[in-house]
């Protein structure tokens, strides 16, 4: 089987709903029109230079300047999981020159799991466009000597004490999907919390962490190696990058299918036609057949859409990971 994740199947859990996410309308200033933009635009990343957020907006960069005929200028403003960046968009002019591209988690996971934030997501930023999408895999450390979920199981029901599980950060998305996992499948397992996923993988593959769940495009090559043990994709189909990994209904958890998104949100109050003709470009960009073949080499697929759409699915994840969240009771780090 060959991995394809649709636009359909992945929004499917909702009808369209008008945008933006708090139901806001959006303003049209007179010289809005028509205008947009008249000086270069900005791509702000929540994170550090060279992770999967920073280089998604580094690639979309080059194709939108070449079509809005203006620069577009990356920004990195880490810290707070993403919560630096986000808040600089939501409190930036609402003209289209400052665009947020975003990881899910900075939108639907942090306002769950941070006690106190001075913006809110789901209030102060509007949906743009989708951009790609991907699932998690779940890998062990080979020296664990099990080959199947069923073997994991197994495994975890013979040891005396909690088995320890990396994740990326303390109520960050790793961390929140990996207790979705353990909730289903009641694994005595607990969190040790690293400060992103290079930080996290040297003791996954020094078996001090021994479960992981990332990205295929940073596991793969650790499961290619042998030194890890690829157990699922949390997805409904399996990937034609790894086809040999079952997905999770195979490996016997069917009711858990969640993906790594990333996409574009502006500040509220942005005019409707500079949404829309942000989305659009993002359409002809991530749309482009040579920007899908590179990520698709990744396990990652382009899923430009509607600003309609990223509102439905901001919506559907929001819901599912604060129910996560509140019955896991996670938190952020401070």
């Amino acid at each position: 089987m060959t991995m394809r994740l649709t636009r359909r199947r992945l929004l499917a859990a909702a009808p369209l709903a008008a945008v933006p996410l708090a139901a806001a309308p959006l303003a049209l200033p007179a010289r809005a029109q028509g205008q947009w933009p008249d000086r270069p635009v900005r791509f702000i990343v929540g994170f550090a230079p060279g992770g999967p957020t920073d280089v998604l907006a580094r690639r979309a960069a080059q194709g939108f300047q070449e079509i809005l005929g203006q620069p577009v200028v990356v920004e990195n403003r880490p810290g707070a999981a993403g919560n630096l960046g986000s808040e600089l968009v939501a409190r930036a002019p609402a003209d289209g020159h400052t665009v947020l591209v975003a990881n899910s988690g900075q939108v639907v996971i942090n306002p769950h799991t941070y006690e106190r934030m001075s913006f809110d997501p789901m209030r102060d930023l509007v949906p743009v466009s989708a951009m790609i999408t991907n699932p998690f895999l779940f890998c062990v450390n080979s020296q664990l000597g099990v080959t199947t979920h069923a073997q994991l199981m197994e495994w975890l029901q013979r040891q005396p004490d909690s088995v320890k599980y990396a994740s990326t950060g303390a109520g960050g998305i790793t961390h929140v999907v990996t207790e979705m996992w353990r909730a289903r499948t009641r694994a005595n397992v607990e969190p040790v919390h690293f400060r992103g996923t290079a930080a996290a993988i040297p003791d996954v593959l020094a078996n001090r962490t021994p479960l992981f769940f990332d990205g295929v495009q940073m596991l793969g090559q650790h499961v290619r190696s042998g030194a890890l043990r690829a157990m699922m994709l949390t997805n409904a189909t399996r990937s034609a990058v790894m086809p040999e990994v079952p997905t999770s209904a195979e490996a016997g958890i069917p009711d858990y299918n969640v993906q790594s998104w990333f996409a574009m949100y502006a500040p509220r109050g942005t005019p409707r036609p500079v949404v829309d003709r942000l989305a659009a470009v993002n359409r002809q960009v991530m749309g482009a057949a040579k920007m899908r073949e590179t990520f698709a080499a990744e396990n990652i697929e382009c899923i430009p859409g509607s600003p309609e759409e990223l509102g439905t699915l901001t919506q559907r994840y929001f819901a599912m990971f604060g129910e996560a969240v509140r019955a896991g009771n996670i938190r952020a780090d401070a």
